[in-house]
């Protein structure tokens, strides 16, 4: 009895162990539409460089530094982003609002 008692309690810390491991690496995704950019600013953290944007009320990292450099505050943008514990909002796409707009023209 002994045995299966403790078979048992190493299972459920096992399976607790890695509920919480695969949780902090689970990445979502979401979506920010005719958002406005109220700031964006340049950080230096532990020797690395991070350019940052403030979109509504998130702030999201930005690795490209050309696509920062295209960003203009004030504007309305459509941002596509990924998260997870342990990862900070990271822009994975953003359009310029008037450029999605714009026709294709034949």
């Amino acid at each position: 009895m002994k045995k299966i008692m403790s078979s048992v309690l190493i299972s459920v810390v096992l399976v607790v162990a890695l509920y919480f491991y695969f949780n902090s690496k689970l990445v979502h995704h979401d979506q920010l539409h005719h958002v406005k950019i109220s700031n964006k600013h340049h950080v230096e953290e532990g020797g690395q460089s991070h350019y940052k944007i403030t979109a509504g009320d998130k702030e999201l990292i930005v690795e490209n530094k050309t696509t920062y450099d295209l960003i203009q505050v004030g504007q309305k943008y459509n941002i596509e982003y990924e998260y997870a514990k342990s990862i900070s909002p990271t822009i994975l796409s953003i359009v310029d609002e008037s450029e999605e707009l714009e026709g294709g023209g034949h």
